[in-house]
Protein backbone atom coordinates (compact mmCIF):
# COMPACT_ATOMS: atom_id res chain seq x y z
CA UNK A 1 0.00 0.00 0.00
CA UNK A 2 1.34 3.94 -0.39
CA UNK A 3 2.52 5.25 2.31
CA UNK A 4 -0.26 6.41 5.30
CA UNK A 5 0.25 10.00 4.19
CA UNK A 6 -0.57 9.65 0.75
CA UNK A 7 -4.09 9.29 -0.80
CA UNK A 8 -4.38 5.57 -2.06
CA UNK A 9 -7.15 3.71 -3.30
CA UNK A 10 -7.92 1.34 -0.07
CA UNK A 11 -8.05 4.90 2.08
CA UNK A 12 -10.75 5.82 -1.12
CA UNK A 13 -12.52 2.31 -0.76
CA UNK A 14 -13.08 2.44 3.13
CA UNK A 15 -14.26 6.09 3.12
CA UNK A 16 -17.52 7.27 3.99
CA UNK A 17 -18.85 8.72 0.52
CA UNK A 18 -17.81 5.35 -0.81
CA UNK A 19 -19.39 3.75 1.67
CA UNK A 20 -22.82 5.77 1.56
CA UNK A 21 -23.07 5.90 -2.01
CA UNK A 22 -21.10 3.73 -4.41
CA UNK A 23 -19.69 1.08 -2.72
CA UNK A 24 -23.26 0.06 -0.76
CA UNK A 25 -23.49 -3.17 1.49
CA UNK A 26 -24.46 -6.56 -0.32
CA UNK A 27 -25.68 -9.66 0.39
CA UNK A 28 -24.06 -12.65 -0.80
CA UNK A 29 -25.79 -15.37 -1.72
CA UNK A 30 -26.32 -18.09 1.68
CA UNK A 31 -25.17 -20.75 -0.88
CA UNK A 32 -22.33 -18.77 -2.69
CA UNK A 33 -19.27 -21.23 -1.48
CA UNK A 34 -21.24 -24.28 -3.67
CA UNK A 35 -21.85 -21.97 -6.87
CA UNK A 36 -19.61 -21.56 -9.68
CA UNK A 37 -19.13 -17.79 -10.09
CA UNK A 38 -20.23 -17.75 -13.45
CA UNK A 39 -22.68 -14.24 -13.58
CA UNK A 40 -24.98 -12.43 -16.19
CA UNK A 41 -24.63 -14.15 -19.60
CA UNK A 42 -21.69 -16.63 -18.65
CA UNK A 43 -24.34 -18.77 -16.38
CA UNK A 44 -25.97 -19.50 -19.52
CA UNK A 45 -22.90 -20.05 -21.44
CA UNK A 46 -22.49 -22.53 -18.60
CA UNK A 47 -25.24 -24.88 -19.44
CA UNK A 48 -25.17 -24.67 -23.44
CA UNK A 49 -21.68 -23.36 -24.49
CA UNK A 50 -23.08 -22.21 -28.09
CA UNK A 51 -24.19 -19.34 -26.13
CA UNK A 52 -22.44 -16.06 -26.02
CA UNK A 53 -19.96 -15.86 -23.38
CA UNK A 54 -18.25 -12.74 -22.30
CA UNK A 55 -15.26 -12.76 -19.46
CA UNK A 56 -15.47 -9.03 -18.56
CA UNK A 57 -18.67 -9.82 -16.99
CA UNK A 58 -16.78 -11.59 -14.03
CA UNK A 59 -15.80 -8.02 -13.31
CA UNK A 60 -18.49 -7.83 -11.02
CA UNK A 61 -16.69 -10.10 -8.46
CA UNK A 62 -14.60 -7.21 -8.11
CA UNK A 63 -17.33 -4.98 -6.93
CA UNK A 64 -18.22 -7.26 -4.77
CA UNK A 65 -14.89 -7.43 -3.18
CA UNK A 66 -14.87 -3.66 -2.76
CA UNK A 67 -17.98 -3.81 -0.93
CA UNK A 68 -16.96 -6.38 1.18
CA UNK A 69 -14.03 -4.54 1.98
CA UNK A 70 -15.61 -1.20 2.84
CA UNK A 71 -18.12 -3.00 4.87
CA UNK A 72 -16.02 -5.69 6.91
CA UNK A 73 -18.30 -8.90 4.88
CA UNK A 74 -16.17 -11.77 4.53
CA UNK A 75 -18.69 -13.68 2.73
CA UNK A 76 -19.10 -10.63 0.42
CA UNK A 77 -15.26 -10.72 -0.26
CA UNK A 78 -15.58 -14.31 -0.68
CA UNK A 79 -18.14 -14.16 -3.48
CA UNK A 80 -16.43 -11.83 -5.32
CA UNK A 81 -13.14 -13.49 -5.75
CA UNK A 82 -15.54 -17.17 -6.83
CA UNK A 83 -16.97 -14.60 -9.82
CA UNK A 84 -13.21 -13.94 -10.12
CA UNK A 85 -11.77 -17.05 -9.90
CA UNK A 86 -14.33 -18.47 -12.15
CA UNK A 87 -13.32 -15.98 -14.72
CA UNK A 88 -9.41 -17.41 -15.04
CA UNK A 89 -10.87 -20.85 -14.80
CA UNK A 90 -11.61 -20.28 -18.56
CA UNK A 91 -8.32 -19.06 -19.43
CA UNK A 92 -6.16 -20.75 -21.88
CA UNK A 93 -2.75 -21.94 -21.46
CA UNK A 94 -1.63 -18.63 -23.46
CA UNK A 95 -3.54 -16.28 -21.44
CA UNK A 96 -6.73 -15.90 -23.68
CA UNK A 97 -10.26 -16.37 -23.95
CA UNK A 98 -12.16 -17.84 -26.41
CA UNK A 99 -15.48 -15.49 -26.04
CA UNK A 100 -16.24 -12.69 -27.35
CA UNK A 101 -14.20 -9.18 -28.13
CA UNK A 102 -11.44 -11.35 -26.22
CA UNK A 103 -8.89 -8.64 -25.79
CA UNK A 104 -10.90 -6.10 -24.29
CA UNK A 105 -12.85 -8.30 -22.47
CA UNK A 106 -9.73 -9.87 -21.14
CA UNK A 107 -8.06 -6.49 -19.66
CA UNK A 108 -11.83 -5.84 -17.93
CA UNK A 109 -11.18 -9.48 -15.46
CA UNK A 110 -7.24 -8.54 -15.13
CA UNK A 111 -8.18 -4.49 -14.11
CA UNK A 112 -10.78 -5.87 -11.64
CA UNK A 113 -8.99 -8.94 -10.05
CA UNK A 114 -5.30 -7.01 -9.90
CA UNK A 115 -7.19 -4.27 -7.82
CA UNK A 116 -9.12 -6.57 -5.39
CA UNK A 117 -5.79 -8.29 -5.12
CA UNK A 118 -4.21 -4.72 -4.14
CA UNK A 119 -6.87 -3.99 -2.05
CA UNK A 120 -6.87 -7.23 0.00
CA UNK A 121 -2.65 -7.16 0.28
CA UNK A 122 -2.24 -6.14 3.89
CA UNK A 123 -5.65 -6.25 4.69
CA UNK A 124 -7.07 -8.20 7.98
CA UNK A 125 -8.74 -10.36 5.44
CA UNK A 126 -5.15 -11.39 2.99
CA UNK A 127 -4.72 -14.62 5.46
CA UNK A 128 -8.60 -15.73 4.93
CA UNK A 129 -8.55 -15.45 1.45
CA UNK A 130 -4.55 -16.66 0.77
CA UNK A 131 -5.62 -20.01 -0.85
CA UNK A 132 -7.64 -17.74 -3.66
CA UNK A 133 -5.13 -15.09 -3.72
CA UNK A 134 -2.33 -17.74 -4.65
CA UNK A 135 -4.35 -19.27 -7.31
CA UNK A 136 -5.35 -15.81 -8.73
CA UNK A 137 -1.59 -14.18 -8.81
CA UNK A 138 -0.15 -16.32 -11.83
CA UNK A 139 -3.27 -16.74 -14.00
CA UNK A 140 -3.18 -12.43 -13.97
CA UNK A 141 0.24 -12.16 -14.94
CA UNK A 142 -0.25 -14.76 -17.38
CA UNK A 143 -2.98 -12.89 -19.19
CA UNK A 144 -1.30 -9.25 -18.49
CA UNK A 145 1.49 -10.47 -20.55
CA UNK A 146 -0.85 -11.81 -23.27
CA UNK A 147 -2.48 -8.91 -23.15
CA UNK A 148 0.90 -7.09 -24.55
CA UNK A 149 2.51 -9.76 -26.33
CA UNK A 150 2.94 -8.83 -29.94
CA UNK A 151 -0.22 -10.72 -31.20
CA UNK A 152 -2.22 -8.46 -29.35
CA UNK A 153 -0.61 -5.22 -31.11
CA UNK A 154 -2.92 -4.80 -33.38
CA UNK A 155 -6.02 -5.41 -31.34
CA UNK A 156 -4.44 -2.78 -28.99
CA UNK A 157 -3.75 -0.33 -31.72
CA UNK A 158 -7.53 -0.86 -32.52
CA UNK A 159 -8.69 0.55 -28.89
CA UNK A 160 -7.60 4.00 -29.43
CA UNK A 161 -10.70 4.90 -30.68
CA UNK A 162 -12.06 4.90 -27.07
CA UNK A 163 -9.62 6.62 -25.09
CA UNK A 164 -11.30 4.97 -21.73
CA UNK A 165 -9.72 1.70 -23.27
CA UNK A 166 -6.12 3.04 -22.93
CA UNK A 167 -6.62 4.12 -19.32
CA UNK A 168 -8.53 1.26 -18.45
CA UNK A 169 -5.65 -0.97 -20.13
CA UNK A 170 -2.69 1.48 -18.01
CA UNK A 171 -4.57 0.87 -14.78
CA UNK A 172 -4.96 -3.29 -15.19
CA UNK A 173 -1.12 -3.86 -16.56
CA UNK A 174 0.12 -1.30 -13.50
CA UNK A 175 -1.92 -3.14 -10.62
CA UNK A 176 -0.34 -6.07 -12.10
CA UNK A 177 3.24 -4.99 -12.26
CA UNK A 178 2.53 -3.79 -8.53
CA UNK A 179 1.81 -7.50 -7.29
CA UNK A 180 4.59 -9.30 -9.45
CA UNK A 181 6.98 -6.16 -9.09
CA UNK A 182 7.00 -6.52 -13.09
CA UNK A 183 8.90 -3.40 -14.65
CA UNK A 184 7.89 -4.92 -18.68
CA UNK A 185 4.51 -4.23 -17.39
CA UNK A 186 4.83 -0.96 -15.39
CA UNK A 187 6.83 0.24 -19.03
CA UNK A 188 3.37 -1.22 -20.83
CA UNK A 189 0.93 0.54 -18.51
CA UNK A 190 2.38 4.08 -18.23
CA UNK A 191 2.76 3.82 -22.41
CA UNK A 192 -0.95 3.11 -22.60
CA UNK A 193 -1.52 5.95 -19.88
CA UNK A 194 0.61 8.37 -21.74
CA UNK A 195 -0.68 7.48 -25.50
CA UNK A 196 -4.71 8.35 -23.61
CA UNK A 197 -3.40 11.76 -22.11
CA UNK A 198 -1.97 12.32 -25.73
CA UNK A 199 -5.82 12.08 -27.19
CA UNK A 200 -7.53 14.54 -24.61
CA UNK A 201 -9.16 17.21 -26.38
CA UNK A 202 -8.02 20.67 -25.87
CA UNK A 203 -11.28 21.62 -24.15
CA UNK A 204 -10.77 18.63 -21.49
CA UNK A 205 -12.74 15.96 -22.80
CA UNK A 206 -11.77 12.18 -23.70
CA UNK A 207 -12.74 11.02 -27.79
CA UNK A 208 -14.87 8.60 -28.11
CA UNK A 209 -15.30 7.15 -31.85
CA UNK A 210 -14.21 10.85 -33.20
CA UNK A 211 -16.30 12.43 -30.89
CA UNK A 212 -17.30 12.69 -26.80
CA UNK A 213 -19.76 10.71 -24.43
CA UNK A 214 -20.61 11.98 -21.14
CA UNK A 215 -20.42 8.44 -19.75
CA UNK A 216 -17.47 7.13 -21.30
CA UNK A 217 -15.78 9.98 -20.42
CA UNK A 218 -16.86 9.26 -17.05
CA UNK A 219 -15.40 5.96 -17.64
CA UNK A 220 -12.11 7.54 -18.38
CA UNK A 221 -11.67 9.67 -15.56
CA UNK A 222 -12.34 6.73 -12.95
CA UNK A 223 -9.28 4.69 -14.95
CA UNK A 224 -6.79 7.77 -14.83
CA UNK A 225 -7.77 8.82 -11.64
CA UNK A 226 -6.91 5.14 -10.26
CA UNK A 227 -4.02 5.18 -12.18
CA UNK A 228 -3.05 8.58 -10.54
CA UNK A 229 -3.32 7.17 -7.05
CA UNK A 230 -0.76 4.15 -8.17
CA UNK A 231 1.69 5.77 -9.87
CA UNK A 232 5.01 6.47 -8.27
CA UNK A 233 6.82 9.04 -10.73
CA UNK A 234 6.16 11.82 -9.88
CA UNK A 235 6.13 13.82 -13.29
CA UNK A 236 3.90 11.18 -14.71
CA UNK A 237 1.34 11.64 -11.94
CA UNK A 238 1.15 15.18 -12.26
CA UNK A 239 0.32 14.74 -15.97
CA UNK A 240 -2.52 12.25 -14.75
CA UNK A 241 -4.18 14.65 -12.49
CA UNK A 242 -4.14 17.46 -13.99
CA UNK A 243 -5.46 15.62 -17.46
CA UNK A 244 -7.96 14.46 -14.71
CA UNK A 245 -9.08 17.89 -13.43
CA UNK A 246 -9.09 18.96 -17.13
CA UNK A 247 -11.65 16.24 -17.81
CA UNK A 248 -13.89 16.62 -14.30
CA UNK A 249 -14.30 20.62 -15.65
CA UNK A 250 -15.19 18.90 -18.91
CA UNK A 251 -17.95 17.03 -17.28
CA UNK A 252 -19.34 19.24 -14.64
CA UNK A 253 -20.02 21.41 -17.85
CA UNK A 254 -22.77 18.49 -18.93
CA UNK A 255 -24.28 18.61 -15.48
CA UNK A 256 -26.70 20.84 -14.90
CA UNK A 257 -28.01 22.21 -11.66
CA UNK A 258 -30.93 19.70 -10.75
CA UNK A 259 -27.87 16.81 -11.57
CA UNK A 260 -29.30 15.55 -14.83
CA UNK A 261 -26.34 14.27 -17.35
CA UNK A 262 -26.52 15.75 -21.27
CA UNK A 263 -26.52 13.41 -23.43
CA UNK A 264 -26.23 15.84 -26.56
CA UNK A 265 -23.43 15.26 -29.18
CA UNK A 266 -23.05 11.83 -27.16
CA UNK A 267 -21.09 9.37 -29.67
CA UNK A 268 -22.02 6.20 -28.05
CA UNK A 269 -24.91 6.70 -24.81
CA UNK A 270 -28.09 8.27 -24.41
CA UNK A 271 -28.99 8.66 -28.19
CA UNK A 272 -29.72 4.86 -29.28
CA UNK A 273 -26.39 4.62 -30.43
CA UNK A 274 -24.89 1.38 -29.33
CA UNK A 275 -26.27 -1.92 -27.09
CA UNK A 276 -24.37 -3.76 -24.43
CA UNK A 277 -23.55 -7.30 -23.93
CA UNK A 278 -26.96 -8.02 -22.85
CA UNK A 279 -28.87 -6.00 -25.68
CA UNK A 280 -30.26 -3.38 -23.99
CA UNK A 281 -29.64 -0.04 -25.52
CA UNK A 282 -26.44 2.55 -23.93
CA UNK A 283 -27.45 5.18 -21.59
CA UNK A 284 -25.36 7.45 -19.45
CA UNK A 285 -23.92 5.23 -16.61
CA UNK A 286 -24.55 7.80 -13.95
CA UNK A 287 -23.06 5.49 -10.74
CA UNK A 288 -19.91 5.63 -13.18
CA UNK A 289 -20.62 9.49 -14.08
CA UNK A 290 -20.73 10.00 -10.00
CA UNK A 291 -17.92 7.88 -9.11
CA UNK A 292 -15.28 9.93 -11.26
CA UNK A 293 -16.70 13.12 -9.67
CA UNK A 294 -16.31 11.68 -5.69
CA UNK A 295 -12.82 10.30 -6.83
CA UNK A 296 -12.13 14.02 -8.09
CA UNK A 297 -13.58 15.18 -4.90
CA UNK A 298 -11.20 12.85 -2.85
CA UNK A 299 -7.99 13.56 -4.45
CA UNK A 300 -8.61 17.03 -4.26
CA UNK A 301 -9.90 17.46 -0.90
CA UNK A 302 -13.00 19.53 -2.89
CA UNK A 303 -16.36 18.23 -1.30
CA UNK A 304 -18.49 20.90 -3.74
CA UNK A 305 -17.48 17.74 -6.57
CA UNK A 306 -19.46 15.20 -4.60
CA UNK A 307 -22.07 17.41 -3.74
CA UNK A 308 -22.71 17.17 -7.71
CA UNK A 309 -22.06 13.43 -7.59
CA UNK A 310 -25.03 13.05 -4.89
CA UNK A 311 -26.90 15.08 -7.30
CA UNK A 312 -26.41 12.56 -10.50
CA UNK A 313 -27.44 9.82 -8.39
CA UNK A 314 -30.70 11.02 -7.36
CA UNK A 315 -31.77 10.63 -11.13
CA UNK A 316 -30.46 6.49 -10.71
Amino acid sequence: MACAEEKNDFQWVTSAPNKECLATPRRAPSDWARRSGAVSLNQAWEKDQGKPWYVELQREGGRWVEAGLAHGDEACIGWGLQQLVWGFAQMKEDGSFACGDPFHSASFLVESTARSLLLLRGSKYQKTFQQRIDLLRPKLLTCARWLTSPANQKAADKQRIYTHRRFLLGCALEQTALLHDDASLHRAAAAFVGDGLSLQREDGAFPEKGGHDSSYHAVALIYLQRFSLLIQEKELRARCEQAADRGVAWLCGRIDAQGVVSVEGNTRTGREQEVGRSGALKKVNLPEVATALFLHAYRRDQTSFADIARKVLSHS
